[in-house]
């Protein structure tokens, strides 16, 4: 795989002068921006498809150009449809990508986090962007040394190291292994890469599009800022999300930027859309769109050593072969295209993970936390009834009389209240998909899904509380069986509680190690602890199967939310609110391009 590595691109190598007043000309605007890219004004003209291409910046240089002068904050209404990307394409020839991850040590640095990168590699073309300027930093960058972990399923352990490892130490890590990464990448995963990156993208001074996708750990927010979550990089470096806004608002506005995030806690991160990155605070004038594998409050699926690709399940192995129409094991994928358009955007790609993603995931894009700015008590508890703080009292009364007949009382703007037929009237193409493909994954078949979901979470509540009493009964009999083995073992070997001990490393090879087994398998404990974990293991298998439907379940819950707060928003939001919103749908619904 080719990579081109050049951070400046075509920009021109002139600087700007005193003289460069007169660039609010148009005449003046558009000559300096056909010297950034190399054209001369007395070349042939440029083929169609290219022309088309470049009226486009042009407009858009011409609107910055012509933005209000007093610096207001008021966004024009720009009218861009709902759910149509407005002609924008993602390609090789005005985007730069930005892949960074891998684990934050050895330990936390899982084989699948590299073969993710290997993935995104591996379809870039596929998705118009194999030559597009790219830059890698990922854990110990270049070094030699082994920083990354792996399982082989093959790997042979020794009895005597699986019994001691379960007995005094830790039997899951027992069977990993160490290399170094392949990736061949630019440097590490750092603050001080990322901050170079970043040094030379504000130099551009052209519209252009930066695509950052993170594969790698993430951590919660602290309590009282929790939408400040964290990536990690390598040696234990934290990237907040506070932080990564800083760095965010060097590039120039003309720049877009659309990120791909699968950390746990990911969700944090579509608070770039804020000043700080605090939701708190007002809406960023910059372009920012994203997509995270699941919500801030929650872990995510994927990170594993396991070497089998074909155990890997994540968001972006999903996201990815939905925009490319191959896995990573190389199936073909029909590409989804739920506006029928006859290609797919990076929205539709996000809605087929929610769709078909069978993870604990809760994936989210930045406009489902930007609907959550406008209306942020929607669907919060009503403490005080007397009380118009509800989003449903101010902007839907209108909406719910129209549409369900009655709007009397306050119950009618629950989402139980609303009607398949309602939903589907207001929902976008992409929400209707996933309305309609979780309804099928679930098996809705009522009038009203909300009363539905509601009870099928509640059954499934109290079936997965019965496997975790089960569960910790498991744990607790396999804790006995160990507590009996240390206390025989102990009794022989006082020492063996120090790993390091000579006597503990000479019972790995000395005749000693034979007394050792045979002292273990006395009436059968350690048989008997290996049935017990199988049994935990099964009873966990059961407990993740639920949970996995548990939370298909919150995915439509929130594209129902999605659905009644984009209809309250269009139908009665400020036209500044709108604009903003449209604007940001439009950056969602890029279309990487094939050629």
């Amino acid at each position: 795989m080719s990579q081109n590595y050049n951070f400046v691109g075509c920009q021109s190598a002139c600087t700007p002068s005193k003289s460069f007043h007169f660039y609010n000309t148009k005449l003046f605007s558009i000559y300096l921006f056909l010297n950034f890219l190399g054209f001369s004004i007395y070349l042939k003209s440029c083929p169609t498809k290219e022309e088309k291409e470049l009226q486009e910046v042009i407009k858009d240089i011409d609107s910055l150009l012509n933005q209000n002068p007093t610096g207001s904050n008021v966004i024009p209404d720009i009218s861009i449809k709902m759910g149509n990307s407005n002609g924008k394409y993602i390609n090789e020839s005005n985007t730069h990508l930005l892949i960074f991850g891998g684990g934050y040590s050895p330990s936390g640095n899982q084989v699948s986090l590299e073969s993710n990168v290997k993935y995104f590699y591996k379809i870039r073309e596929r998705i118009g962007l194999k030559n597009a300027k790219a830059f890698t930093f990922f854990a110990d960058g270049k070094d030699n040394s082994r920083d990354l972990q792996f399982f082989d399923p093959n790997y042979s352990v020794p009895k005597i190291n699986v019994i001691l490892a379960e007995l005094f130490g830790k039997p899951q890590s027992i069977r990993y292994q160490y290399r170094s990464n392949q990736l061949n990448p630019n440097g590490a995963s750092s603050l001080s890469s990322i901050d170079d990156w970043f040094k030379q993208r504000k130099k551009a001074l052209y519209p252009q599009t930066n695509l950052i996708y993170f594969t790698g750990h993430g951590g919660k927010g602290a309590t009282k800022t929790p939408h400040d979550t964290t990536a990690y990089l390598w040696s234990n470096a934290k990237l907040k999300v506070s932080d990564f806004v800083k760095k965010l608002d060097q590039l120039p506005q003309r720049q877009s930027t659309i990120l791909i995030m699968v950390q746990c806690y990911s969700g944090g991160f579509a608070n770039i859309l804020f000043k700080d990155g605090d939701p708190k605070k007002e809406l960023s004038q910059h372009r920012r769109a994203g997509f995270f594998s699941t919500i801030q409050s929650r872990v995510a699926a994927g990170c594993t050593p396991d070497i089998r690709d074909e155990n890997y399940r994540e968001y972006s192995t999903s996201f990815w072969e939905a925009l490319s129409g191959i896995s990573r094991t190389g199936k073909t994928i029909a590409k989804p295209d739920y506006n029928n358009d006859g290609e797919t955007s990076l929205m539709e790609a996000h809605s087929y993970v929610i769709i078909n993603s069978n993870t604990i995931d809760i994936p989210i894009k930045t406009s489902d936390i930007l609907l959550r700015k406008y209306f942020p008590d929607a669907f919060s508890a009503k403490k005080d009834n007397n009380k118009e703080t509800n989003v449903f009292k101010k902007y839907l009364p209108k909406i719910f009389s129209k549409n369900e007949g009655n709007a009397s009382s306050e119950n009618d703007f629950r989402l139980e209240k609303l009607s398949r037929a309602t939903l589907l009237n207001w929902a976008t193409d992409e929400e209707k998909a996933i309305f309609q493909g979780l309804s099928k994954t679930l098996k809705l078949n009522e009038k009203t899904p909300g009363i539905e979901i509601k009870s099928l979470q509640e059954n499934l509540k109290k079936e997965r509380q019965t496997i975790e009493k089960k569960k910790k009964s498991l744990v607790d009999q396999k804790n006995k069986f160990r507590d009996e083995l240390r206390k025989k073992i102990q009794k022989l070997y006082p020492e063996i509680s120090n790993p390091h001990h000579p006597v503990t490393t000479s019972l790995m090879s000395s005749p000693k190690k034979e007394q050792l087994l045979e002292l273990v398998n006395q009436n059968q404990i350690w048989q008997k602890l290996e049935q017990q974990v199988k049994k935990i293991g099964e009873s966990e298998n059961q407990r993740f199967m639920i949970e996995k439907k548990e939370v298909k379940i919150m995915r439509i819950r929130r594209c129902m939310e999605n659905i009644v707060l984009t209809h309250a928003l269009l139908e009665n939001g400020s036209s500044q609110q709108q604009a903003y919103f449209k604007r940001l749908v439009a950056l969602e619904c890029n279309i990487p391009q094939n050629k």
